[in-house]
C-alpha cells in the first residue's frame, strides 16, 4: 500500500501579496525612462528627483499631483489616453521579469498559499503584464487601481481589499513592495510587509517595513522563517534594567 504523500510544509503566513511595478516587473525603471520626456513636454520640467517623489502613485493621483504641484493644464481625459499609450509600450515591449519570481510562484502553489496581487496601476496595464509573461493562473486574486479610484497606495485600500477578495485577515498576509508610498499602505493595512530591493530602487526608503531583501532569492521559505525567528527572539530578548 501506497503512503500517503506528504502535506506540504505549511508557509509562515497564510498569503502573500504583491505589488506589479517594480517587484514583478522592472518598470518603475522603464517608466522613469519614458517619463522623462513625457513630462517633461506636459510641465516643463522633470527630472529623476520629480520621478522619485511619485513612484508608487496611481495614475490618477498622479494627474492631480501633477496638476497640484506642476501646474499641468492638460485636462484628465486627455493625460490618462496618453499615458495608456505609453503604458503599451512599456508593458508590452520594455519590462522585463523579475529575477526568480516565477520559482517563488511556484513555491507558494506548492505549499498551497494563496497569492494575491495589488497595484496601484489601472486594470489594463495590470492585465498587459498577465498575459505577457503568463503570470494570471499563479493569482487568487487581483487587485488594481481601478477597484480603489482616488484611494490608492499610500492609503491601505488595496491591500484590505486584497485581503478580502483572498479571504483571509489582513495581518495573516504577507505585502512584498519596492517603494514608501507602497510600504506605508502596507502597514496601514496591518500586513507585515518586505521591503524588496531590485537594483533601481535604492533611492527609495524602505524604513518603514519588517525587513528588507534583495531580490525573490532572498524570499524562500527558509528565509522568511528565519527572519521571523530573529524578530521573536529580539522581542524575548530580556530588556536591560533602566537606571534610577
Amino acid at each position: 500500500m501506497r503512503k500517503p504523500s506528504p502535506r506540504p510544509a505549511a508557509y509562515p503566513f497564510q498569503a502573500v501579496i504583491l505589488d506589479m511595478d517594480g517587484v514583478m516587473v522592472d518598470s518603475e525603471h522603464q517608466w522613469m525612462l519614458a517619463e522623462i520626456p513625457f513630462l517633461k513636454g506636459l510641465v516643463g520640467r522633470w527630472r529623476v528627483a520629480d520621478h522619485r517623489k511619485v513612484v508608487g502613485l496611481g495614475v490618477v493621483d498622479l494627474y492631480y499631483h501633477l496638476v497640484r504641484e506642476y501646474g499641468l493644464r492638460l485636462n484628465r481625459k486627455d493625460f490618462l489616453e496618453r499615458c495608456e499609450l505609453l503604458a503599451r509600450e512599456v508593458y508590452r515591449r520594455e519590462v522585463s521579469l523579475a529575477p526568480g519570481l516565477r520559482g517563488f510562484i511556484r513555491d507558494l502553489r506548492r505549499r498551497r498559499v494563496p497569492l494575491g496581487l495589488a497595484s496601484s496601476s489601472p486594470r489594463t496595464w495590470v492585465d498587459m503584464v498577465l498575459r505577457r509573461f503568463r503570470l494570471a493562473s499563479g493569482f487568487a486574486a487581483v487587485v488594481t487601481g481601478d477597484d480603489a479610484p482616488g484611494r490608492t497606495k499610500p492609503a491601505p485600500d488595496l491591500y484590505l481589499l486584497a485581503a478580502r477578495r483572498l479571504k483571509v485577515r489582513p495581518r495573516s498576509c504577507l505585502a512584498v513592495e519596492d517603494s514608501d508610498f507602497g510600504v506605508r499602505a502596507a502597514k496601514d493595512a496591518g500586513m507585515t510587509c518586505v521591503g524588496l530591493r531590485s537594483g533601481h530602487n535604492n533611492e527609495q526608503g524602505l524604513a518603514g517595513a519588517d525587513w528588507e531583501a534583495r531580490g525573490f532569492a532572498a524570499l524562500g521559505y527558509r528565509s522568511v522563517i528565519s527572519r521571523l525567528k530573529a524578530a521573536w527572539a529580539l522581542t524575548k530578548a530580556p530588556q536591560p534594567a533602566s537606571r534610577a
